[in-house]
C-alpha cells in the first residue's frame, strides 16, 4: 500500500506510519537469537509499503541497526527513509559524529534521512550537540535533524541554537499517555512547523486489553479494530505521525489498517477528552 505522507511548511516529509525497531536484536546488549525472524519482519514491512524505519545506536547495543542494514540490502535506498538516534552520553562535538559514522557502518548506508538526539542530556551541553548535528548536515551524512523525548522548553532552546531546522520530536504519546498535551508540546509543534512522531501508539498492547465502551462503539461505527482506532487517533491530528514495532505479519497488517482514513474531528476530540485511564507523565521516558 501507499502510506500517506505528511509534509511540513518547510518541505520536510514523513510517512504517517513507520516501523520501530526497539527490542529487535536485544534490549541494551546484542541478542542474535532471533535475527532471521527480525530481518524477515523488516523485509515484510517494506514489502507491505513501509518506507520509514526507525532505529537507534542504543537498541540492542547497535545490533538493531545491523539488522536493518542486512534487511535493506538490495533495496533502492532512495525509496527508504531511515532514522537513527544518538545516545545521551554521546551528545558532544566529538561523540555525535563518531556515533553517526558507526551507525552508518552498521546500516550499510552512506547517509541518514533523519538523525535525532535520543533524549535531553543534563551532562552534555546542548549547544555542542546541535552544532555537531549541523555539521553532519553540512557534510551530507545526515539530511535532516531532530530530537526525541524533548519537552517544549528544551525543544525551543535547541531550535535557537541550530542553523538547520529541527524537523521533529519523537515522543511517547497515545490515547493513555498524554504528557505531550499537558506540557503544551503538541500544540507548540503544530504551531511551530515541527513533526511530532508518536511511539508506542497502542502502549505495547495495553490499549487492546479491557476495551472501554466508547472505543467499542467507535470500532462498530468505523468498522475498525481498537488498534486501528488508536493509531488513527494519532495520525488524524495535525503534524502527528507514528511508529510501531511489530514482528508479527498479522499485527503489521492490522496496524496499516489504521491509516488511509480519518476519524471525524469530533471523535478525535471525544477520545482526547473522555478516553479512560489517561496519565499526565510518560511511564517510560518523561519529557526532558
Amino acid at each position: 500500500m501507499d502510506i500517506p505522507v505528511k509534509k511540513l511548511k518547510n518541505g520536510f516529509k514523513l510517512p504517517e506510519f513507520g516501523l520501530g525497531t526497539w527490542q529487535m536484536g536485544g534490549r541494551d546488549k546484542p541478542d542474535t537469537s532471533n535475527d532471521a525472524a527480525e530481518i524477515a519482519a523488516i523485509k515484510a514491512a517494506i514489502e507491505a509499503g513501509v518506507t520509514h524505519i526507525d532505529t537507534a545506536e542504543a537498541y540492542g547495543g547497535g545490533h538493531a541497526e545491523e539488522l536493518v542494514g542486512r534487511a535493506i540490502r538490495g533495496i533502492n535506498r532512495k525509496k527508504l527513509f531511515i532514522t537513527s538516534k544518538v545516545s545521551e552520553e554521546n551528545h558532544t562535538c566529538d561523540g555525535i559524529p563518531t556515533s553517526c559514522k558507526e551507525s552508518l557502518k552498521r546500516l550499510h548506508t552512506t547517509y541518514l534521512d533523519l538523525y535525532l538526539l535520543h533524549e535531553f542530556s543534563t551532562e552534555c551541553p546542548l549547544e555542542e550537540a546541535v552544532q555537531a548535528l549541523d555539521e553532519l548536515v553540512d557534510e551530507g551524512l545526515v539530511k535532516h535533524i531532530g530530537v526525541s523525548n524533548f519537552g517544549k522548553e528544551h525543544l525551543k532552546e535547541a531550535q535557537k541554537l541550530t542553523k538547520h531546522k529541527i524537523v521533529c520530536n519523537q515522543v511517547h504519546y497515545n490515547l493513555q499517555v498524554r504528557e505531550v498535551e499537558k506540557e503544551g508540546l503538541l500544540e507548540y509543534c503544530q504551531k511551530s512547523d515541527v513533526m511530532l512522531v508518536a511511539y508506542r501508539p497502542v502502549q505495547k498492547g495495553k490499549l487492546l486489553e479491557d476495551i472501554p465502551p466508547m472505543m467499542q462503539e467507535m470500532c462498530v461505527k468505523y468498522q475498525k479494530t481498537p488498534a486501528q482506532i488508536a493509531i488513527n487517533w494519532l495520525v488524524a491530528q495535525k503534524n502527528v505521525v507514528t511508529i510501531a514495532k511489530t514482528s508479527n505479519p498479522a499485527h503489521l497488517k492490522e496496524n496499516l489498517g489504521g491509516i488511509g482514513w480519518n476519524l471525524t474531528e469530533s471523535d478525535v476530540e471525544l477520545l482526547r477528552k473522555d478516553y479512560p485511564g489517561q496519565v499526565d507523565i510518560s511511564d517510560l521516558i518523561p519529557l526532558g
